[in-house]
């Protein structure tokens, strides 16, 4: 999947780390592209960090009822926890 930086004139293209599952569809793939990006340029996850992140928010929506470890959900609960922009 490509991912577009507005401050960039070039578009990268993102493979997972192990490559796509094939339990995904195009737009699991398009919103875990997305996930990705989110998790790496708003919350400063590493690439590997966020390429894991964004893989688990879909599996969770794929498969109801999946939990992951305790140490796991917490994490993901804090990632996935809104973005608090200073007041100017």
């Amino acid at each position: 999947m490509i991912h577009w930086n507005p401050l960039s004139d070039t578009l990268h293209e993102w493979t997972p780390i192990g490559g796509w599952n094939k339990a995904f569809s195009n737009k699991d793939k398009i919103q875990c592209t997305s996930l990705f990006v989110f998790f790496k340029e708003k919350k400063g996850y590493t690439d590997k960090m966020a390429s894991v992140l964004a893989h688990m928010v879909i599996f969770k929506q794929k498969y109801h009822g999946l939990m992951y470890l305790e140490e796991q959900e917490s994490i993901l609960v804090k990632a996935l926890k809104p973005i608090h922009l200073a007041k100017a």
